[in-house]
């Protein structure tokens, strides 16, 4: 905390202590000029506090009225509405619990705010309403982003099991995009009632176990990832936190290794869980990888040319319709060469398509097939 803040709260301390105080003795108390009191006393009246100073042998500094009361916090008028924004964007954040929390900090914020500063905070809180998103997102447990922090700092082990087997990405391993944040395009029909069909499998691998040394918690693309050096497989690996269920207790201290890179962000990004997506597939792509490489972002998948004309994606999705969606987006013919179901797919949205311009027929040829 900055001096300034620090000798500011030291202030209010003493006023609220007594009656009244000069500002000889507020100078000795705190070790400053009598000229930095006067300064201070003016600094916390802008600030909204109410503060009474009078002259004569009996004069000296003191709460107004209400002054006793919860002091205002000492946050200026863009500090105060970062922190309402934050806490708004809590209530609807994608850390399970956190919910009720943010809406008690915020209403505890509002009351601790000069007036001014609370009408607009309470104005943001009227007038602003968070859309929710398209699609789920992983739900991320608040004590087990805790724990694993906690054991990061500590050096300990973290022994937990792998929901639905969900490999994780070993480094230097080709992982396809993993993040859950789709494209805008696929998103908004994403929740269509028939796409209920695509989504019916489930998978019936069962959890596995890992035994690692965690190193860092990294938040992308609305989903949290675990960096850590996995003991069994001897390799780094990168897991999706809203899949690990810890086993307690901890496991041994370990003495910290050098980090794979220094860019932790892009690492996670290449070598993130090779089966976050319910759906994969492999696609040809009749136009040039540097044409594609634009439009296809890391959350959906990895391109690599085949040629100059053509080259093949690798793409996942929570659903077959948003990839078939996503492949319409991309605006180049394509061949869809696995999975089937994604064939039928493809050709149930022409069929739509054909109906919605009174074609009852679906069209044929290289971008259905």
């Amino acid at each position: 905390m900055p001096q300034t803040a620090v000798r500011l709260l030291s202030l209010l301390s003493l006023l609220q202590c007594q009656r009244s105080w000069t500002g000889a003795e507020l100078a000795e108390r705190l070790g400053v000029s009598t000229r930095t009191i006067r300064n201070d006393v003016e600094r916390l009246r802008e600030l909204g506090y109410s503060l009474e100073g009078s002259r004569g042998s009996d004069g000296g500094y003191r709460l107004g009225a209400g002054g006793s009361a919860l002091p205002p916090l000492l946050l200026d008028p863009e500090e105060a509405t970062a922190v309402a924004v934050g806490l708004r964007t809590g209530i609807n954040c994608i850390i399970g619990g956190m919910e009720e929390t943010s809406m008690r900090a915020l209403a505890k914020l509002e009351q601790t705010l000069p007036s001014h500063l609370r009408v607009r905070v309470r104005n943001l809180n009227r007038y602003t309403v968070p859309l929710p998103l398209n699609h789920p997102m992983p739900i991320v447990d608040p004590t087990v982003l805790i724990l694993i922090v906690g054991l990061c700092d500590s050096r300990e082990r973290l022994r937990f099991s792998y929901a639905d087997a969900a490999t994780p990405a070993a480094a230097g391993s080709d992982a396809a995009g993993s993040d859950a944040e789709e494209s805008d395009a696929a998103e908004s029909d994403a929740e269509e009632s028939d796409a209920a069909e695509s989504d019916a499998e489930e998978s019936d691998d069962s959890p596995t176990r890992h035994d690692v040394e965690p190193y860092r918690l990294i938040n992308r693309q609305h989903r949290w990832y675990l960096l850590a050096f996995d003991v069994g497989a001897s390799s780094w690996a990168v897991f999706g936190v809203e899949r690990i269920q810890p086993v307690l207790p901890a496991g041994p201290r370990f003495t910290a290794r050098e980090l794979p890179t220094d860019d932790i962000a892009t690492y996670v990004a290449e070598h993130g869980p090779t089966r976050s997506w319910r759906h994969h597939a492999r696609v040809t792509l009749h136009a040039p990888a540097s044409v594609v490489q634009r439009r296809v972002t890391s959350a959906e998948g990895t391109v690599e040319p085949v040629d100059e004309q053509s080259c093949a994606l690798q793409i996942g999705a929570e659903s077959l319709t948003t990839i078939a969606l996503t492949l319409g987006r991309l605006g180049v013919d394509f061949t869809v060469v696995d999975p089937p179901e994604l064939r039928a797919e493809v050709r149930r949205l022409a069929d739509r398509y054909a109906r919605g311009i009174g074609d009852g027929a679906a069209t044929s040829g290289p971008s259905t097939r």
